[in-house]
């Protein structure tokens, strides 16, 4: 399958060449860069931190136990765990997260084998 390039989406010259085209002129050129933009976007990789409100922490989670995180002055919607960043060690069951009496977020987590040090775990934080 061939690549997607600006000029196989979107010929300007064919379109200005129009009496249309001459009267959307701008609407034309606004319409080719946009699309020029979203395909080198889409071509180079979107990734979490350029394009979404979030973080992305590393932190040591020892097994079953509730990790507190500091945020500064930000309430998560959501945190997931990116990926485990041990080869001996998987979560079990997907990461537990919530928010401690005081309002803090925490992590948790259980993995296989039961380790007996905590684990570190790539985390996105989302805002």
């Amino acid at each position: 399958m061939a690549k997607i390039t600006i000029q196989r989406i979107f010929d300007t010259t064919k379109a200005l060449a129009t009496e249309a085209g001459q009267s959307l002129q701008d609407f034309i050129q606004f319409q080719a860069q946009f699309a020029e933009v979203t395909l080198r976007a889409l071509r180079n990789g979107l990734t979490y931190a350029d394009n979404i409100d979030c973080e992305i922490r590393t932190v040591g989670i020892a097994d079953q136990s509730i990790l507190t995180i500091n945020l500064a002055n930000k309430r998560p919607t959501e945190i997931r765990a990116r990926r485990v960043l041990d080869t001996t060690y998987a979560l079990s069951r997907p990461l537990q997260w919530g928010f401690t009496a005081a309002g803090k977020p925490f992590v948790q987590a259980v993995f296989t084998p039961t380790p007996t040090a905590p684990v570190d775990v790539e985390i996105i934080i989302l805002y």
